[in-house]
């Protein structure tokens, strides 16, 4: 496999323990001989003494980015000491949070991952693990909100879900390496979408609202005034969404999804799926719970309930995401 010159499956963003040996440390030393610093993973190569080239992958520019880890920081002809997981298939493949550099300095590429090396470090993860800031409840939902990588709700899916005998036979049959569905810069739709760890914000355009998700730069129009919209629409993406006020809460329903997996797993989604979302502040404005319930009988013998929970941090912002093609 060659990076940069052929497309990467983008393995580490979409099916990570599927993929790479989570049990096992592998250190690679070598000259970096490509690099490519962009979303949806920054890559590089690794040359080692024994002439392997290692195609190495660790976190998102979003996440760098607000780790203060800037690009300059690595650099094609550098000497690099890497730790991290290698490809389960065998192939000379490695996902790392963990990167030494040539003048001795360790950068920690994961929010809240141990150094490997040592205690200091470079990579800051502080932005990431923060409880949200207080006393904005007045400003209600329309603001930006932040994943906490160590908070309730980080990860939305469930141990298990009710699946009927056609969805589980499904699942038992996906295969990460092949059937990937979202290689490269192919965006997620509803509701795999949500679980994404950059910042969203809630706007307001005339009568509707806008939900705007950092990743792949992508914008969900929620219709407050469902009589205007014909119902015969066409599937979508992210689906057709409809919003109204309980109290200060918003309850979007959303149908017409047009996206044939439920989550990274290989769950499939059907067209009769329908989507019920609630979003509420805390008391105290810090933090935003969602609550999504799916209904899906081609999938599930049971509606599914899923929770995730944002934080507000004074001055984030929902950034470019600008996904390239490797």
């Amino acid at each position: 496999m060659l990076l940069f010159a052929l497309p990467l499956p983008g393995h580490g963003h979409h099916a990570f323990a599927g993929v790479f040996d989570m049990d096992n440390i592998t250190e690679l030393e070598g000259e970096i001989t490509r690099l490519m610093w962009r979303n949806p993973h920054v890559q590089f190569t690794v040359r080692t003494a024994e002439g392997e080239s290692w195609d190495v992958e660790t976190n998102s520019v979003s996440i760098l980015s607000r780790m203060d880890v800037s690009p300059d920081l690595l650099s094609e002809g550098d000497r690099v000491t890497v730790a991290g997981y290698s490809a389960r298939d065998g192939d000379l493949e490695m996902w790392t949070n963990n990167v030494l550099l040539a003048d001795g300095r360790e950068l920690v590429t994961r929010p809240g991952v141990a150094p490997h090396w040592s205690e200091d470090h470079l990579g800051r993860s502080d932005v990431w693990l923060a409880d949200g800031d207080t006393g904005a409840a007045d400003q209600g939902i329309f603001r930006v909100w932040s994943t906490r990588f160590n908070g309730p709700g980080r990860y939305m899916g469930l141990d298990e879900y009710p699946l009927t005998p056609a969805a589980e036979a499904a699942r038992e049959a996906f295969d990460p390496l092949v059937d990937n569905p979202i290689g490269e810069c192919i965006p997620k739709g509803l509701p795999w979408i949500m679980s994404q760890p950059y910042p969203v914000a809630f706007s307001r355009d005339g009568d509707n609202i806008l939900f705007h998700i950092e990743e792949y730069d992508l914008v969900r129009r929620i219709h407050m005034n469902p009589g205007a919209v014909a119902a015969d629409v066409a599937p979508t993406l992210l689906g057709h969404s409809t919003g109204r006020w309980d109290g200060d809460a918003l309850v979007v329903d959303t149908h017409s999804v047009d996206w044939y997996f439920f989550d990274a797993t290989g769950i499939p989604q059907s067209a009769q799926a329908r989507f019920q979302e609630r979003f509420s502040l805390s008391g105290d404005g810090a933090n935003l719970d969602y609550v999504i319930t799916v209904t899906d009988p081609e999938t599930f013998t049971a509606p599914v309930t899923m929770r995730k929970q944002w934080v507000w941090r004074a001055g984030e912002t929902v950034n470019p995401y600008g996904c390239t093609n490797y």
